[in-house]
């Protein structure tokens, strides 16, 4: 199991984590992200497309349109937030039809669970402190 824990100052350095993470998360991988209204998990799904070689700045908060899908050399990803579904909500969008197996999914305010489509799922806490932020997180290692 991959783990980390690290203060992040800024949004940049939030982004920069995304794009860390995404080089190690495999095709049909998920990451489930926890944290509080202004965490900084949109930001740092701006970092994790980006490190997939996607445009960051298409990456958006889908608390309104509840998903969003991002093309990446790698792979579509798909960023989710189920605040207002819950975390049964993202199969009542067809979802698992849709998903590739080069496909990663970015599930915000995920539940402790979940039908996550593939066995790797990593989890991302993401908590004010200070000026900055704290990351924790923990991933499946092949």
């Amino acid at each position: 199991m991959g783990t980390g824990d690290r203060f992040l100052d800024d949004d940049l350095a939030t982004e920069a984590l995304g794009a860390e993470l995404a080089k190690v998360t495999p095709p049909g991988g998920t990451w489930l992200l926890r944290g509080d209204l202004g965490a900084g998990k949109t930001t740092w799904a701006r970092g994790f497309v980006q490190g997939l070689g996607g445009d960051p700045e298409q990456v958006a908060s889908p608390t309104y349109a509840v998903l969003h899908r991002y093309e990446s050399p790698a792979g579509r990803i798909f960023h989710l937030d189920l605040y207002r579904l819950g975390e049964a909500g993202a199969w009542s969008l067809g979802l698992e039809e849709q998903l590739g197996p080069e496909d990663r999914m970015v599930v915000e305010w995920a539940g402790s669970e979940g039908p996550w489509p593939t066995p790797w799922v990593g989890r991302l806490t993401l908590t004010p402190e200070g000026e900055g932020r704290r990351a924790e997180w923990t991933f499946p290692v092949a």
